[in-house]
């Protein structure tokens, strides 16, 4: 009887040790909420690779965020330690940066509550052929402006992006970036000023 009880002790142990590996093993994949959960710090989400990275020789742990195409140019959204920051070149191939913003997080007590998931701190620049761009950025998202000089509707967006029209500015569209619920809120409060329309689905 004594022989038996072990018997059952020790396989009951085997069995709850190979339970316990498989709920280990099922709970991590891409889309893990580590990389997507509200109000995930902007270096908490997940990178993306793009062809012809302009930024391969940039200092400091650089993830890619966002890559848009438009007719003639591509806007890359990036973050870099305590820093916001996009890059926009020209469509084909090529790294020659044609703007380039750069915006640190605020400090305490520092920024604007333009959106939610700020504060914001805000960096602004102009390239070549009438584009122009201005980037509010914060710890939870970057809120973007662009305009490519041309029609503002991308061919293509990638990665945690939303992207929508300026309604009174065709050339201008506001690029989101943020987990999805960051992005819901901000695209929320975008809606409610009235001057946006989608153009791109948030992924």
């Amino acid at each position: 009887m004594a022989r038996s009880k072990r018997t059952l002790v020790i396989g009951a142990a085997f069995i709850a040790l190979i339970v316990g590996c498989e709920n280990d093993g099922g709970g991590i994949d891409s889309e893990s909420p580590s990389h997507d959960t509200p109000g995930s710090r902007l270096t908490e989400l997940g990178a993306i690779s793009v062809a012809d990275d302009p930024l391969t020789e940039a200092e400091g742990a650089v993830k890619i965020l966002s890559e848009i195409r438009y007719k003639q140019s591509r806007l890359i959204a990036y973050v870099n330690g305590d820093s916001c920051g996009i890059v926009v070149t020209p469509k084909g191939g090529s790294k020659e940066k044609q703007m380039h913003l750069v915006s640190k997080w605020p400090a305490g007590g520092e920024g604007s509550d333009s959106y939610p998931a700020g504060p914001y701190n805000s960096a602004s620049g102009a390239g070549g052929s009438k584009a122009w761009a201005s980037m509010l950025c914060s710890k939870n998202a970057m809120v973007i402006e662009y305009s490519s000089g041309q029609d503002a509707s991308p061919e293509q967006s990638r990665g945690q992006v939303a992207v929508m029209r300026v309604t009174d500015s065709p050339a201008t569209s506001r690029i989101i970036i943020g987990d999805s619920g960051t992005r819901r809120q901000i695209e929320d409060r975008a809606e409610e000023l009235g001057d946006l329309a989608r153009t791109s689905p948030a992924p």
